[in-house]
């Protein structure tokens, strides 16, 4: 089913919310992210009541962005859930994760990031630090639910891609031709990098930046059976 989006700023109204505890921060100017090359986005996340600090005015972004900080991301941030799917009761994290528990604030992020089909290994650990190349392959795939989109039809050469895991490569090739990610200077994409909280909020906001400029062209496209 086809998503319509009506802003970019509305379709992350949950960015980062995921990335700190369900306890509740006041809102407040943050004093950490002065020298943060992703300043800019991250306030106008914040001034839209969307980016919450892990206290009232620090938004700690150089921590490591953990599994379950970027799943829940993703899944709010895309929006994909579990509303076209019947279950005869409610799904729970057991018999395809082995590291994540039935009561975690991501585990229904996790189990909707399973049944929309993400390619999320069994074993991944919520509190371990994702790399740029887990990113961007699990943020592709939910981008991708949410629609159809055009694509140039080049390969993008990428200096270092063979350290890019494999299964990763499509996904990757795709998200530089969305434009949600980057080469560096030399070409490198640095696929084992641990991204940080502020990388992984400004990735999130030009990929729905991306849908959002998309956003008429899906709604065009016809329904198919099948």
């Amino acid at each position: 089913m086809k998503k319509r989006w009506s802003t970019a700023i509305a379709a992350v109204a949950v960015l980062l919310s995921a990335s700190i505890s369900t306890q509740a921060f006041a809102a407040g100017p943050f004093s950490d992210i002065a020298n943060i090359g992703s300043k800019a986005k991250i306030e106008a996340l914040q001034q839209q009541g969307i980016v919450k600090g892990v206290s009232d005015t620090a938004f700690h972004p150089e921590d490591n962005l953990t599994a379950a900080q970027g799943i829940s991301l993703i899944v709010r941030a895309t929006q994909i859930s579990l509303a076209a799917i019947s279950f005869p009761s409610a799904p729970t994290a057991d018999g395809f994760y082995t590291k994540i528990k039935n009561d975690a604030w991501y585990t229904e992020d996790f189990v909707i990031a399973h049944y929309n089909g993400l390619d999320i290994p069994a074993d991944i650990d919520p509190q371990a630090p994702l790399t740029k190349e887990q990113f961007t392959h699990y943020l592709v795939q939910a981008i991708e639910l949410t629609g159809q989109y055009p694509t140039v039809k080049m390969f993008i050469p990428i200096q270092d891609e063979q350290e890019i895991t494999i299964a990763y490569q499509g996904t990757i090739q795709r998200a530089l031709l969305y434009k949600i990610v980057s080469l560096d200077e030399e070409g490198n994409f640095d696929p084992s990098h641990t991204l940080t909280r502020a990388e992984a909020a400004a990735t999130l906001y030009d990929a729905v930046s991306f849908i959002e400029a998309h956003k008429d062209n899906v709604a065009q496209e016809p329904e198919t059976n099948g």
